[in-house]
């Protein structure tokens, strides 16, 4: 596929802030799923509706990042940030799976305390793109960003900690402990996830600066 070499414009960040976008409505519908059990059903058809969409934007930009010679940023820098949040809507949708499919008949306060805050990561990543594309500096998101991530690790200690506290365990408590735990997993995956992807904003802005 050959390149075009001649001036090309492609609003590469309105790409990934409209990414960043379905990024945050899939943490949304996340957090009204552990904020309110009832609604799982629609709110997991709505996650699945926006990983679809996400996932045809996530090719949009790859295919114009193969078609446009001149870039605002560098190619490897746009490619890294689009990755990373495909992978985070994607581990959100994993989430959101799993809270249906076991059927959980109350929500523990670490997960949905860690869901609250991994909307709250997603909406700061977005500032960090904003600030991306006007070369502002980003510290007081990063700074953000990671006490966020502090207090999600705090929970999940807890969290972890919880489950095991109890005696005299019967199967029906054993399975639920094994159903938490995943949760807790794809949430600490998540997290990690949009750490890296904060990293990655960063680098770039100093890159850029």
């Amino acid at each position: 596929m050959a390149l075009n070499l001649f001036p090309k414009t492609v609003r590469f960040f309105e790409l990934l802030s409209r990414q960043n976008a379905m990024l945050v409505e899939a943490a949304d519908l996340l957090t009204r799923i552990l904020e309110d059990f009832g609604k799982v059903d629609d709110a997991c058809k709505r996650v699945n509706l926006v990983e679809v969409e996400a996932d045809e934007l996530c090719r949009e930009i790859s295919r114009q990042l193969s078609l446009t010679f001149i870039t605002p940023i560098d190619r490897e820098d746009i490619y890294r940030l689009n990755l990373a949040q495909e992978d985070s809507i994607n581990l959100i949708k994993g989430i959101a799976t799993r809270a249906r499919l076991y059927g959980f008949t109350y929500i523990r306060f670490p997960a949905r305390k860690m869901v609250r805050n991994l909307r709250e990561m997603c909406a700061v990543t977005g500032e960090m793109i904003c600030c991306l594309k006007d070369k502002t500096d980003v510290a007081a998101q990063v700074k953000q960003l990671k006490a966020i991530k502090g207090e999600c690790e705090m929970l999940l200690g807890t969290g972890l900690a919880e489950l095991h506290d109890t005696e005299n365990l019967d199967m029906r408590a054993v399975v639920d402990i094994m159903k938490w735990t995943q949760v807790y997993d794809r949430i600490e995956l998540a997290v990690e996830r949009l750490d890296d992807l904060a990293d990655a904003i960063e680098e770039v802005v100093l890159k850029n600066a």
